[in-house]
């Protein structure tokens, strides 16, 4: 990376954040001064962390086939309006100029992030005007609406080609009220900000997760094609979810129950898909919890 190497210096003098992205990998590669101040990581955190992290799975796959459509084009640029999640959970709007840069060594995107004009989400659900339409103003997430759109063009996608398949998680936090009502609906909303952010460090770039409401979530698998791969997934978001979330002086155990469904010609509708992932969300409940069930 000498390029970027040299140009590091000059970067950290910007009041902008600006990310070094692998192309390849979409992991943050080096960031400068301004962006660790933005993201309230150090830059030992941020080095290797996938940008998926920082930013919603859909607007990086938005930007990929962007720079895809551009392959001839040299050097190629693009802006890209997205949220962006700090350390603390706090969402921010911010508009990404990004640029590629071609290297023997491989593809790199420099990044330079720019808040939108002083509009953000806080942690503690207070909405500062985001407007970002489709999106859950607390997480960020995809919304239902956005959710199901998402899953009636998979839907139509199947009945045109019949070896494509899909599945779905639908994900009920276990006990959530208690959290609530022990510590505050503030801790509750920072608890599913965490929760957010670690279902979309499980999804892959053309899936979606999403905020269905309240502290249910969904997440939308593209090309499941066995039943064992939307198991995997299943099983690595109950993993993520173990470690207790460390806010302030406290620390906040979550638990979730796991319906998964896939689809197959049996279902005409997403109404029925989705109907399926909730029974079998409450299957799991049941059995005590903090498990999957298909």
């Amino acid at each position: 990376m000498p390029l970027l190497k040299t140009m590091h210096t000059a970067f950290d003098l910007l009041p902008d954040a600006v990310l070094y992205v692998d192309g390849r990998l979409m992991s943050i590669s080096d960031v400068n001064h301004a962006a660790c101040a933005c993201l309230g990581y150090t830059c030992e955190e941020l080095r290797g962390m996938g940008l998926q992290e920082i930013c919603p799975p859909q607007d990086i796959t938005a930007l990929a086939k962007q720079f895809e459509s551009m392959q001839d084009t040299e050097p190629a640029t693009a802006t890209l309006r997205t949220t962006q999640r700090s350390k603390s959970g706090l969402m921010a709007a911010v508009e990404w100029h990004v640029s590629r840069i071609r290297e023997a060594e491989g593809e790199y995107w420099i990044i330079v992030a720019r808040r939108l004009a002083d509009v953000s989400i806080g942690t503690q659900g207070e909405s500062y005007g985001l407007g970002l339409p489709g999106h859950d103003p607390l997480t960020g997430l995809p919304d239902r609406r956005l959710f199901e759109r998402r899953l009636d063009r998979a839907m139509q996608r199947s009945r045109q080609h019949e070896d494509y398949r899909f599945a779905v998680c639908f994900i009920d936090l276990d006990g959530f009220k208690a959290v609530n009502d022990r510590f505050g609906h503030m801790v509750g909303d920072q608890v599913l900000c965490e929760v957010a952010r670690r279902l979309v460090g499980c999804v892959r770039a053309g899936d979606m997760a999403a905020r269905f409401g309240g502290d249910e979530f969904t997440v939308f698998l593209d090309d499941v094609y066995v039943e064992s791969d939307a198991a995997h997934v299943a099983r690595r978001i109950l993993d993520h979810l173990q470690t207790p979330v460390a806010l302030d002086d406290r620390s906040v155990e979550v638990k979730a129950s796991i319906g998964v469904a896939v689809r197959s010609p049996d279902y005409r509708k997403i109404e029925q898909l989705l109907h399926r992932a909730d029974q079998a969300m409450y299957r799991a409940k049941a059995r005590g919890g903090n498990q999957w069930a298909m």
